[in-house]
């Protein structure tokens, strides 16, 4: 009997762990002419609309939309965020191997190679930098001119690039940072995120 109650406990497991290797959805509350409804990402359901009856259906897409002060660009959703509101003000969307880090740049009006400096200074006592120019090609803002700085730490090589972003009275830092490969390749999580926040930044 012991036998049997191990086995049914071991397929319930089994069952369990394949049902749960994808993520939940997130829950949603849907707002319609004052009704609230509410459903996960991905479901369709039906609602009335009119006085007919409708599908509705909502897909959660895997990015987040960062704004501030005019400038704006897309992030990759799982991303956490974190503001620092002491002046300069700064904004760091840290990935798993790629990281957005954004500098309030009004006041100080700082160049690119100034922070690149204090990120290698940050890190002089255990590493070796590299500086060569770079570009970043966006769909509505144009190419950008910045600079890379190539860290190599004892068993990790990181790439920062800045940028400086300016309209008007406001201006910014941008850095994107990746954890490069031993081959000296750029991540899969820093390729998208660089794509995505070409074809979106705006300022």
């Amino acid at each position: 009997m012991r036998i049997g109650l191990m086995f049914v406990v071991a397929l319930l497991a089994s069952a369990c762990s394949a049902a749960g290797m994808e993520e939940p959805p997130t829950q949603l509350r849907i707002t319609l002419d004052g009704k609230q409804l509410v459903t996960h990402a991905g479901a369709e359901t039906e609602v009335e609309v009119g006085g007919r009856s409708v599908k509705l259906r909502v897909e959660e897409l895997p990015w987040r939309h960062f704004s501030t002060n005019g400038l704006q660009f897309d992030y990759p959703r799982h991303f956490p965020w974190e503001f620092d509101p002491e002046p300069p003000r700064s904004w760091t969307l840290d990935g798993n191997s790629a990281v957005i880090m954004l500098f309030d740049n009004t006041i100080q009006e700082r160049a690119a190679e100034d922070l690149a400096a204090d990120i290698e200074k940050a890190l002089s006592s255990a590493s070796s930098a590299r500086r060569t120019k770079t570009e970043l090609r966006t769909a509505k803002s144009g190419t950008l001119a910045g600079v890379a700085s190539t860290i190599t730490l004892a068993r990790n090589v990181v790439r920062n690039e800045v940028f400086v972003l300016g309209k008007g009275g406001a201006s910014w830092l941008l850095v994107l940072q990746d954890s490069l490969a031993d081959d000296g390749s750029h991540s899969t999580e820093y390729a998208a995120m660089r794509a995505r926040l070409a074809a979106t930044l705006e300022f």
